[in-house]
């Protein structure tokens, strides 16, 4: 997602990550470092299996989110193993 400011020109671009109804600010951390970071935030929400969703909808592999293919914010969902 991209902060404006009032003149309508870019500040920055910030990297979230939304899990259990809590958002986590992970600017400036990508590649390996980013999948290390989801990893963590799902450990310490107690979810062992989970899936990653982008803005869109669009379920990740975490290739996807090691190669920055993804579209702002990352969205964390325990995996439904009764399903």
């Amino acid at each position: 997602m991209w902060n404006r400011n009032s003149n309508g020109t870019s500040v920055e671009q910030t990297t979230i990550i939304k899990c259990n109804s809590t958002e986590t600010d992970v600017t400036d951390v990508t590649g390996l470092a980013l999948i290390e970071k989801l990893k963590k935030i799902a450990r310490d929400n107690q979810i062992g299996k989970f899936d990653i969703f982008d803005f869109t909808g669009r379920s990740l592999s975490m290739a996807d989110v090691e190669a920055g293919n993804f579209t702002q914010p990352l969205s964390i969902v325990r995996y439904n193993v009764a399903a």
